[in-house]
C-alpha cells in the first residue's frame, strides 16, 4: 500500500494546479437520474472516446483517488464526490463543450480532469487482491450513484487532497476564489498520521541548479537565506516565498521541488536544506486521511461530506 500512498499524493500534487470551477457559473437544476448517466472519457494518446456507465466510471475514479482499504463510508464519500463530479461536468459540457474532449465528459489528462483508471490499471495497482478491492469499491459506487452533493440546490465543486496537516484550507486562501462551501475546517486526526510528515532534502549545489532550470534564479549569498516564505494562511500554509529575492508563487515552489504540500518549513544546516513537510495535495475540501479517521469513529459518508464541505446536502440526484 506504500506504492498506492506515493501514487495517490502525486496525483493529488498535481490537482493543485488545476484550475478550479468557477463557483460564478451557476446552474439551477440538477442533473439527470443515475440510470439515463452514461460518461464519455477521452483516451489522448489512443484518441478515442470511451463511453462507460456511471456505476463504472465511480468505480474507475475511486480506484484512483483512495486506496481501496480505507473505511466503507469513506469510500462513499469519495464515490459521493466522483458521482458529483461527473455530473457538474455534463452540465458544464452543456454549457459550453470542450473541443478537445472530443464530446467526452473528461480526459485522461490528469493536470486538467479529476484522475480515473481503467480496469487494466486497476488490476496492475491491485494485483491478487484486485477482486476484494473491488467489491468494496463497487460496493461504494452503488450507494454513491444514487446520489448528489450540493450547495444552495446546486452540484458543488468536489475538492479534495490525501491529508491535512490538522486542518483544511479555504478556497479563498489557497486558489483566491471565496466559496461558501470550501472553508478552512478541522481535521486534527490527520497530523498524528505518519502519513501526513514528509521531508524533502537538497545539497546546496543541487537546489541552486533547481533554481536555475526551473525559476531562472541565480542563487547567491549565503544559502540559509536563499528561501523565505513571505505570505502565509493562518494556519501556516506557504502562499508565497521569496526564492533568493525573488517572490513566486508557493504552488508553483512546490511542485519544482517536489514537496507534498504547500505546508512546508526549510531549514539550512551542515550545506543541506531541508523542508519539512505536513499533508499531501492542495489542503483544500475533503481530507481523505481524515475521512477514513471519522469512518473509524462511526461517522457516515453524509456526515464526512458534510463536516468537509460547509453548508451542503446530500440529496437523490433525481
Amino acid at each position: 500500500m506504500k506504492d498506492y500512498i506515493r501514487i495517490m499524493c502525486a496525483v493529488l500534487v498535481v490537482l493543485i494546479l488545476i484550475p478550479l470551477v468557477s463557483y460564478a457559473d451557476r446552474r439551477t437544476a440538477l442533473p439527470a437520474k443515475s440510470e439515463s448517466v452514461t460518461v464519455g472519457i477521452y483516451f489522448t494518446e489512443r484518441d478515442e472516446k470511451v463511453t462507460v456507465s456511471l456505476h463504472d466510471y465511480i468505480v474507475g475514479a475511486v480506484f484512483a483517488q483512495m486506496p481501496a482499504d480505507f473505511g466503507d463510508e469513506a469510500l462513499r464519500a469519495q464515490a459521493v464526490l466522483a458521482s458529483t463530479y461527473i455530473r457538474r461536468r455534463r452540465l458544464s459540457e452543456e454549457q459550453l463543450p470542450t473541443e478537445a474532449l472530443h464530446g467526452a465528459l473528461l480526459s485522461d489528462d490528469r493536470t486538467k480532469y479529476h484522475a480515473y483508471f481503467t480496469e487494466e490499471q486497476a488490476k496492475e495497482l491491485y494485483g491478487s487482491g484486485y477482486e476484494q478491492a473491488l467489491k468494496r469499491v463497487s460496493a461504494a459506487a452503488s450507494y454513491a450513484e444514487k446520489y448528489i452533493l450540493t450547495y444552495d440546490g446546486e452540484p458543488i465543486a468536489p475538492a479534495f487532497h490525501g491529508i491535512s496537516y490538522g486542518r483544511t484550507e479555504s478556497a479563498a486562501d489557497m486558489w483566491g476564489e471565496g466559496i461558501p462551501y470550501l472553508v478552512s475546517v478541522g481535521s486534527e486526526s490527520d497530523a498524528e498520521l505518519r502519513v501526513c510528515k514528509s521531508e524533502v532534502s537538497y545539497t546546496a549545489e543541487k537546489l541552486s541548479a533547481v533554481l536555475s532550470d526551473s525559476f531562472g534564479i541565480k542563487a547567491e549569498g549565503e544559502p540559509s537565506g536563499w528561501i523565505r516564505p513571505t505570505l502565509t494562511t493562518s494556519g501556516g500554509t506557504v502562499l508565497k516565498v521569496s526564492v533568493c529575492g525573488t517572490e513566486t508563487d508557493s504552488e508553483t515552489f512546490c511542485e519544482k521541488l517536489g514537496l507534498a504540500s504547500q505546508h512546508f518549513s526549510v531549514g539550512f544546516s551542515d550545506g543541506k536544506f531541508t523542508f519539512s513537510v505536513m499533508g499531501c495535495g492542495h489542503l483544500v475540501g475533503m481530507s481523505q486521511y481524515g475521512a477514513n479517521e471519522m469512518a473509524k469513529q462511526g461517522s457516515t459518508a453524509e456526515q464526512i461530506l458534510t463536516h468537509y464541505f460547509t453548508g451542503t446536502k446530500l440529496e437523490a440526484a433525481e
